[in-house]
């Protein structure tokens, strides 16, 4: 019970915000697709519901799942790459509909089959009742760092009801975060004064979702780096001579914050192995799902805890790193 405790207050303390830039946008988009609002402030709220309890069900389902079949389930860098593309286009096809800028934007309303139609018996409302439903369940596709953490943790219970109740209590205490703000959305959706501005939001969602899916492929054209190129604060590799053991092993420790990553060496060698050490320090966010994309690494720790991971780089150049959601970056220099 301690333990599913804890998953609430992480959900209801940090969790709702790390998850927020990718599945509030499409909180965001989901009641913008209602379509008619003048339909009242009980019917918002019915939308608002409709997307967090889909939301609870998926990840209740999932933590189900994990309790009986392990890792297996845990999503691949690649997929979450194509999900944060696809999530990228919608948003921003949604954001181009609300300014009414092509007929063409029209299409990027999710409408469900007919039959669901017939199943659901719904004579009024039909898209607004099924867009919402569908977007909650749908953020299961797309977990934040902290999320990973729970899905990690869950799977370490071995025990699918208990594995359940975890992603049931942490997704319940991100609730109140997102039914803020879907009512937020609702409000500026009402007057047209502010559609430029919920248009605004909702494209920033979409191209941070861009954004993260370059950083995960391992790329430094991010918007992080262009900042830094910009206000030259580029990239700085102080160590010209990487450090070796007495087994001829690089060395390294890499310290993770809720602000993101410092490393102690940031030039290796290639072709020499490396034993890279990990330490969490009180770290709440999405940086605590470390990742190395091009070696297809991944690292979940606890808020405080140490984890190492070992590997040989190949190849000269730049090796990246970040954390699952391509928000917290950061590289190591590899040289001959």
């Amino acid at each position: 019970m301690n333990t599913i405790f804890l998953s609430f207050i992480t959900g209801l303390t940090t969790g709702g915000i790390s998850c927020l830039a990718v599945q509030g946008g499409l909180l965001a988009s989901s009641i913008d697709n209602q379509g008619d609002t003048s339909i009242g402030k009980k019917e918002n709220i019915k939308h608002v519901l409709l997307f967090l309890t889909a939301k609870l069900i998926a990840y209740t389902i999932l933590g189900f799942l994990l309790g009986f079949i392990g890792s297996f389930l845990i999503i691949s860098i690649k997929i979450q790459i194509v999900l944060q593309i696809l999530i990228g286009i919608f948003l921003i096809g949604t954001a181009a509909r609300l300014l009414d800028i092509h007929p063409f934007f029209r299409h990027f309303t999710i409408t469900p089959p007919k039959f669901i139609f017939r199943l659901l018996k719904k004579e009024s409302g039909k898209n607004s009742s099924f867009t919402p439903a569908f977007l909650g369940a749908l953020t299961v596709l797309i977990p934040c760092g902290i999320t990973q953490a729970m899905m990690m943790e869950a799977i370490a219970t071995g025990s699918p009801i208990k594995a359940g109740a975890i992603m049931f209590a942490f997704i319940l205490g991100t609730s109140p975060v997102f039914f803020l703000l879907g009512l937020a959305a609702v409000e500026m959706f009402k007057r047209k004064i502010f559609t430029g501005i919920a248009a605004g939001i909702i494209f920033i969602f979409g191209i941070l979702s861009f954004n993260n899916a370059i950083a995960l492929s391992g790329s430094l054209y991010t918007i992080q780096n262009l900042y830094g190129v910009i206000t030259n604060k580029e990239i700085v590799y102080p160590d010209s001579t990487p450090k070796t053991n007495k087994k001829g092993v690089q060395e390294i420790t890499v310290y993770i914050t809720g602000q993101g990553y410092t490393s102690d060496i940031n030039t290796l060698k290639a072709n020499v192995p490396v034993r890279l050490t990990l330490k969490s320090d009180n770290s709440a966010g999405c940086a605590r799902a470390f990742t190395i994309p091009s070696l297809g690494i991944r690292k979940v720790l606890a808020p405080n805890a140490e984890e190492t991971i070992e590997f040989t780089p190949t190849k000269t150049g730049i090796l990246f790193y970040s954390c699952s959601m391509g928000m917290y970056t950061g590289s190591f220099r590899v040289v001959n």
